[in-house]
């Protein structure tokens, strides 16, 4: 399978589970439904514009928002920024096996990698692999010494995979209603 469908492949089925959980612990609308579809697109929308997209006043457009926000549906609004633009020349997919998997390991693990710069997302995972990280590095040389710091001297881990993308064809896009 190429690098590019499995990185899809794994974000999607990610993403489609937070969106069918979301959707069952939020009690989510088709307003809320639309407004999250039309905010991911482009979060900077005028409310009054999209008030008028998915017919609500602009009053109620708005509470819907601040709601959706209070309640967790809509965690961040960010600029996506290619990294190229702030000096990572390389992007890769790390997979890693964990020597033992018991509960607190996964937690402390996944703890001190969620402090690491690099690594932009982690996914606990099933199958073959423990985890799934997307990283970041500057050259080879950058990430050799990443791979060594946090994955070869670490005991709780067996092994490692490295996935270097050539080529990123779909980033972040907005993720359909499932509901």
């Amino acid at each position: 399978m190429p690098l590019h469908c499995f990185v899809d492949l794994v974000s999607t089925a990610i993403k489609f589970i937070a969106n069918r959980t979301m959707s069952k612990s939020f009690d989510l609308d088709r307003f809320d439904f639309r407004l999250l579809e039309l905010l991911q697109s482009d979060a900077r929308t005028a409310i009054p514009v999209l008030a008028e997209t998915v017919g609500l006043s602009p009053p109620a457009c708005y509470r819907r928002i601040r709601r959706l926000k209070k309640i967790g549906a809509i965690e961040s609004e960010v600029a996506i920024v290619r990294p190229k633009t702030l000096g990572w020349g390389l992007s890769m997919i790390v997979l890693l096996t964990l020597e033992r998997e018991g509960s607190r390991t996964v937690r402390d693990l996944l703890a001190e990698l969620s402090r690491v710069p690099e690594i932009i997302e982690i996914w606990n995972v099933t199958g073959d692999y423990d985890f799934a990280l997307k990283m970041v590095a500057r050259d080879m040389e950058d990430y050799g010494d990443l791979a060594e710091r946090h994955f070869s001297s670490d005991e709780r881990i067996r092994s490692f995979k490295t996935l270097v993308v050539i080529r990123g064809e779909k980033g972040a896009t907005p993720l359909p209603a499932a509901g």
